[in-house]
Parts: C-alpha cells; sequence; structure tokens
C-alpha cells in the first residue's frame, strides 16, 4: 500500500535487483541469491569468520515518469537497516542509463548480527524543496546473516535431491526439474540435481545465464505459489457458514494471493467466496485467470522472462 504524500510522486514500480553478492571479496555462488523470495543468505557454517559483504545491485525506475515529472535533480539511494543492532546506511547509486541506476552496498559483519533489510530510494527536488522521496521499491530484500539457504523463515524450504535414486520417494518425479511438497507446518521446494542443466544454470555467474536462471527461478517460484495456495485452499472447511482462516503457511498464502485472486472482495469475503466455489466445484472461467495473474506477480515472472527474452534478442544481434 502506498503512502499518502502532499506532494507528486512516481506512480510507476521502483524495483531493486541484487546482481553479485562478495563476502570479503569472494564472490558467492548465485544459488545463495533468491530473486524470486528477494533473499541474500550468507551463511557462516563453512566461514565463521568474514567483515565485509559487498552486494552489487541496480535500481530500475519508470524513464518517462522521470522525464516529464515535476521533479529536478533525482539521485538514488540504496538503504540498508537492522533493527537489532539500529543500524541504518544510505549509500548513492550512479545513474547507469536512463532510469537505471546501479551501485555496491557494504555490510560490516560487527555491525549486524541476524537479519539486514535492503530498499531502494529515489529522491529529488520538487516544487523547490529539496530532499524529497519521490519514489521508493515496495519490496524489500533481506540479508540473511545466517541462514543457509535463500528462503525466509516459515516459508518453503529447499533441498537439492537426485529424484533418478530409485529407492528414493522422488523417483516417480525423475523427469520434472522440481517438485513441491506442501504438507505438514513446513512445505519444501525440492530441486533434481539430476536434471541436466539445472545445477550450472543456477550456479552461474554469467551475464546471459544469469537472465535465464531468473527467468527459470520465477517460474519455479509461480509453481511454489500454485501449489501453496491449492494446498492452503483444501484447509479450509467449505461447508462453514463462517470460514475460518487455516493459519500458519496456509492463512500467509491465501492473504498474499486473494486481493488478487478476488480484487473487488474483502479478505474474508474473498475466504468465504473460495470456500464457496471449493463446496460447489466451481474453479474455472476467471478464477484461474485470476490466479495464474496472482502467482505471476508473486513471482514477477513478467520481468524475468522479459529480461531473459531481451538478453536473447541482443545476443542473437550480436551474433548477426
Amino acid at each position: 500500500m502506498r503512502r499518502l504524500i502532499p506532494y507528486p510522486v512516481v506512480a510507476g514500480d521502483v524495483s531493486l535487483e541484487v546482481r553479485e553478492v562478495r563476502l570479503d571479496d569472494i564472490a558467492l555462488p548465485y544459488a545463495m541469491v533468491s530473486v524470486a523470495q528477494r533473499i541474500v543468505a550468507l551463511h557462516e557454517v563453512e566461514r565463521g569468520r568474514w567483515e565485509t559483504a559487498r552486494l552489487s545491485v541496480r535500481l530500475h525506475a519508470p524513464q518517462h515518469e522521470l522525464e516529464s515529472g515535476p521533479w529536478e535533480d533525482v539521485t538514488c539511494f540504496a538503504v540498508h537497516s537492522e533493527r537489532r543492532t539500529n543500524v541504518r546506511t544510505s549509500t548513492r547509486l550512479q545513474e547507469e542509463a536512463p532510469g537505471i541506476w546501479s551501485g555496491d552496498i557494504v555490510l560490516y559483519s560487527d555491525r549486524h548480527v541476524g537479519r539486514v533489510q535492503l530498499t531502494g530510494q529515489l529522491v529529488g527536488t520538487v516544487g523547490g524543496v529539496e530532499g524529497r522521496m519521490i519514489g521508493a521499491t515496495e519490496d524489500t530484500w533481506t540479508v540473511d546473516l545466517q541462514a543457509r539457504t535463500p528462503v525466509k523463515s516459515n516459508t518453503i524450504k529447499t533441498v537439492w535431491a537426485d529424484f533418478g535414486d530409485e529407492d528414493g520417494r522422488l523417483y516417480p518425479f525423475r523427469s520434472d526439474p522440481w517438485m513441491v511438497e506442501a504438507i505438514g507446518e513446513e512445505p519444501v521446494l525440492y530441486l533434481n540435481k539430476g536434471f541436466e542443466g539445472l545445477v550450472s544454470l543456477i550456479e552461474s555467474t554469467r551475464t546471459v545465464d544469469r537472465s535465464a536462471r531468473d527467468a527459470v527461478a520465477a517460474q519455479i517460484a509461480q509453481d511454489v505459489w500454485t501449489v501453496l495456495f491449492n494446498a492452503a485452499v483444501y484447509a479450509i472447511d467449505p461447508d462453514s457458514d463462517a470460514p475460518e482462516w487455516p493459519g500458519g503457511w496456509r492463512e500467509a498464502t491465501l492473504k498474499r494471493l486473494l486481493p488478487d485472486v478476488f480484487p473487488d472482495r474483502s479478505p474474508d469475503d474473498a475466504l468465504s467466496e473460495l470456500a464457496n466455489r471449493r463446496r460447489d466445484g466451481d474453479g474455472g472461467g476467471d478464477f484461474q485467470a485470476n490466479l495464474l495473474h496472482a502467482t505471476a506477480k508473486q513471482a514477477r515472472l513478467p520481468r524475468n522472462l522479459g529480461g531473459f527474452i531481451r538478453t536473447l534478442r541482443r545476443t542473437g544481434q550480436e551474433n548477426e
């Protein structure tokens, strides 16, 4: 939800991406960065002591608005903060191209102990007043100094496994690149390390591969959201006059997706509508279209897939 501000602000989306992470100037595998969940996992298991973590970031803003809006001297900052240590640091980014800024954010281990929040802000002069914030990222990145895998707490666990193991329970899915298990108190995303090219794609740092990886990550995220949503639906009592929220990750999933599945209803009314549709067996038509839109939005599929297509187009032009 956007705050009401008594001066003109940017209406379009402002987004931030983490492109690379270096721990004491050693590049970390990109698998430790989850684009879909906006998580950077800096584990301390194999490197107990480190001094600095350097994050290369890029911010995108609507170029046409910046050029035509009532703003002057627009600058861009990346802001990282942590409540537990009361640290807040702003880093000015450099303009790379119209509407695009980039730069490096440096975290010092002795200033942080847990989870650092990273956002982006656009600042300019409006009506003669300097230092006005005219735009900010709605989605926050989290830098976890203790997590071993890029997954938010209380959301979903990610596990690499060989689906081709005949004695394993994933063997029936051996031809699939990934599989989501949404049961119990902790859903799990399984990635098939036996699927040709998947590990190398996820861990690659090449520019072209990065675009492909982001597109694949977005598709994985959309599949995860879809499975979690369907599992959450079956946790609702369809015969109740006043259905209750199922709690835990199921409730969190529904509250995240229902505003886009039923955009004209309040959360409680959307839950009742979902229960009614399950009872009546009405799950087609506009419902499926809205669900596809909601999961794609959460997974940022349009942006990541569009970026991949543009990268392929540029590569093709360069090879001509």
